[in-house]
């Protein structure tokens, strides 16, 4: 738990949150990182994510927290989120679910929902390099993220240039 506590902040000190901020968290499962934005950082969330079991557990999450006014879950497709004034988004694990071929224009969508001079903070497991095949391999294809692909850092950087984000910071946690 102090161990995801960390990770969240991280992201959210890295996204340079501040009160009164609109974060767009994609794929926000549990609702872990709205949740923390909003209490510890002041921003209104949303988050949207595929899984009705999700947005229930998150929902349930933030009436305990007393944060509704604050924070807003959705069934929904990153690709339906209609609003274009987000100063910051967050996609931790994400793009493995979207795939490779795909990359380009997942980052596209991203930066057409953003402000300008607002941050993306896109958090994926790669593969070590460039010349290993996308697919993720038998465990992690069953146990993790069925139908996953990793793909190399340099692509995820390239996408996201292509799409009109400009790299400001890459680590290998």
């Amino acid at each position: 738990e102090e161990a995801q506590r960390e990770k969240v902040d991280l992201i959210c000190r890295k996204l340079d949150l501040k009160p009164g901020m609109k974060l767009l968290d994609v794929g926000c499962g549990w609702g872990t990182l709205v949740l923390h934005a909003a209490k510890e950082y002041g921003v209104k969330a949303i988050g949207v994510t595929l899984s009705k079991n999700q947005v229930a557990y998150a929902l349930e999450r933030i009436k305990r927290a007393n944060l509704e006014e604050s924070i807003e879950i959705r069934l929904q497709d990153y690709r339906e989120v209609q609003e274009e004034d987000f100063d910051a988004i967050s996609s931790i694990g994400m793009s493995e679910h979207v795939g490779d071929s795909k990359l380009d224009t997942y980052f596209t969508r991203l930066h057409g929902r953003i402000k300008d001079g607002g941050r993306l903070l896109n958090h994926c497991i790669t593969r070590p390099h460039s010349e290993l095949k996308a697919r993720t391999g038998a465990f992690i294809d069953r146990y993790i993220f069925p139908d996953g692909e990793l793909t190399a850092p340099s692509r995820v950087i390239q996408a996201m240039h292509n799409s009109g984000f400009e790299l400001r910071h890459s680590e290998n946690l």
